[in-house]
């Protein structure tokens, strides 16, 4: 499982995902639910790298057609930096998986702006 390129984000954001949960209907309507797991999946995260070269704006296009949005990745340290450790959003167990297509910016001097959107994966 190959790597995301170990540049570090000018930004990051994240959502809190979704816990693994299922839901009964009674007789009377009424609704009760089940929780499955503790660990939240799909936790989105959004990447934003500002002013990169175009060797580094080739890697995450190299990146993204190795991958696309179906094959799973891990995280390089690179991006958690400020974080205590790498599980402060997700276990270490988990991957990530590209939610959508980077999008690039071409600014001034030949670099790119260019944003990531992934999910987690168990």
């Amino acid at each position: 499982m190959a790597q995301f390129p170990a540049l570090e984000p000018f930004e990051r954001s994240y959502g809190l995902g979704a816990h693994p949960v299922s839901a009964a209907t009674l007789a009377n309507g009424d609704e009760t639910r089940f929780l499955h797991g503790v660990q939240a999946f799909g936790v989105p995260m959004s990447l934003q790298f500002r002013k990169l070269n175009a060797t580094d704006t080739q890697s995450i296009r190299d990146h993204y057609a190795a991958h696309s949005l179906a094959r799973p990745f891990k995280i390089p340290a690179e991006l958690w930096r400020t974080h205590t450790t790498a599980t402060d959003v997700v276990p270490v167990e988990f991957a990530w998986r590209y939610a959508a297509p980077p999008e690039e910016t071409p600014t001034s001097g030949g670099l790119f702006d260019v944003s990531v959107s992934l999910l987690s994966v168990d």
